[in-house]
């Protein structure tokens, strides 16, 4: 009999904060339950600033292993004079308004040197590390989740040694991905991500993506979304005497929503009863710029508060507050291909979504097919104004049928079962082989 025992070799992992981490840690504990013993293999050292040690306790009964991870992230420091990494990391390429020599430089390092990304340098020593573990443990199966998609290259690296069965997970594009354009990645930096894409695609046994766009982008391959989970906190009814729009999650200028801030201060200067109720919610990473605009709106910029970062249990109870959840997609071409995480974390939150983005999409037809929401371009505005005036007047929520149905179809629990399948077939293939 095979065995049941799978590696997953993850950059993000408890206390690691945000959406890079949910989606491998429900799997993995979900497949713990299903018979499988997961074993994490991540950085000791990462350099990520988002936090979250409540999560640290839901995955202490999996067996973990950290190795220490070399990022030449200080580089950049060095060279911008930047003390805040985070601004280097999450915030340098998105900023707008950034034309010094040095951010340029910065910026261009990042994207034509660390190929294919500054994570680069930790791949021979996990490798070297896991293909040990693969035998003194026993592992039938090696999981490599990314962005970064260096991580891949572990796979690639462990699989060419040691002909283990392989899953590649993308949360996100590679090649195609528009954090590119802003990396200012050459032709040639571009044609070796793309040749190193094919190899993960190629020499993979199988490769997962989120949605079915992003499946076809990749030339047809296994489409395994994010989950709901829904959150075991009392119920928190929206103030009656408010109009709460919560946004959560990183806001850079590939998805600010400038004529969606407009709207809303023109509609407090138009209607006092709109301006005395709104209230706007933004909880995550925002750039400055941004920031800085919003307190440029005379109306506006009272409504505003900027939450910061939250812990996962924090942020459940702010969707909780809200009559209204902001979903932005990234005004890129690509946007069509991209189910985020956050539409999950919504569903489960059971609050009406108001979504700007491309309609053209899997997330526009998810949206469009249920009651739970419109999806509208950025410049909409007559048609995003209708929206916010008849939720301001009516607060409608979601249809509680619709709502149900999807929380059941993308449900942990569901997709577990699917991703369950997968593993049994490359072990099944692997004892026929054997």
């Amino acid at each position: 009999m095979a065995s049941r025992k799978i590696l997953i070799v993850t950059y993000y992992w408890p206390p690691s904060g945000g959406v890079g981490v949910q989606r491998w840690m429900n799997f993995a504990l979900r497949l713990q339950e299903k018979g499988w013993e997961p074993i994490i293999l991540t950085p000791e050292n990462p350099q990520f600033e988002i936090k979250d040690e409540q999560l640290v306790d839901r995955v202490k009964q999996l067996k973990t292993y950290k190795l220490p991870i070399w990022e030449p992230f200080q580089l950049f420091h060095k060279i911008t004079g930047n003390k805040e990494r985070q601004n280097v990391q999450q915030g340098l390429v998105m900023e707008k308004g950034q034309k010094s020599f040095t951010d340029k430089i910065s910026v261009w390092i990042r994207g034509n040197v660390f190929i294919p990304d500054p994570r680069i340098f930790w791949v021979k020593k996990a490798s070297d590390f896991a293909i040990d573990l693969i035998e003194r443990e026993d592992i039938s199966t090696v999981i490599t989740t990314g962005p970064p998609h260096s991580i891949h290259l572990i796979g690639r690296r462990i699989k060419r040694k040691t002909g283990i069965k392989w899953l590649a997970d993308f949360r996100d594009p590679w090649s195609k991905w528009d954090i590119q354009e802003k990396l200012k990645t050459s032709y040639l930096a571009m044609e070796i991500h793309k040749n190193l894409e094919r190899s993960v695609l190629k020499e993979s046994d199988i490769a997962l993506t989120v949605s079915k766009r992003m499946a076809q982008s990749f030339g047809g391959i296994e489409v395994l979304t994010n989950g709901v989970t829904v959150p075991e906190i009392e119920e928190i009814e929206p103030l009656d005497e408010e109009f709460l729009i919560g946004y959560f999650g990183m806001l850079n200028e590939l998805r600010n929503p400038t004529q969606l801030w407009m709207l809303l201060d023109q509609m407090c200067r138009e209607n006092d009863a709109f301006s005395e109720k709104l209230k706007i919610r933004i909880g995550g990473i925002v750039s400055e710029s941004i920031k800085e605009e919003l307190l440029k709106y005379q109306e506006l910029k009272s409504k505003v508060e900027f939450l910061g970062y939250l812990s996962h249990e924090a942020i459940q109870k702010e969707y909780k507050k809200c009559h209204l959840l902001l979903l932005l997609l990234n005004k890129s071409n690509n946007s069509e291909w991209i189910l985020p995480l956050k539409l999950f974390e919504y569903l489960g939150a059971e609050r009406t979504i108001l979504c700007l983005g491309n309609q053209k999409s899997d997330l526009g037809e998810i949206i469009n097919c249920n009651d739970i929401g419109e999806i509208f371009g950025y410049s909409d505005i007559e048609l995003i104004r209708g929206f916010l005036e008849d939720m301001f007047e009516n607060k409608r929520s979601p249809n509680s049928n619709d709502i149900s149905t999807l929380i059941k179809e993308f449900s942990h629990e569901v997709l577990v079962e699917k991703l369950d399948l997968l593993l049994k077939k490359l072990n099944a293939n692997e004892s026929a082989n054997g």
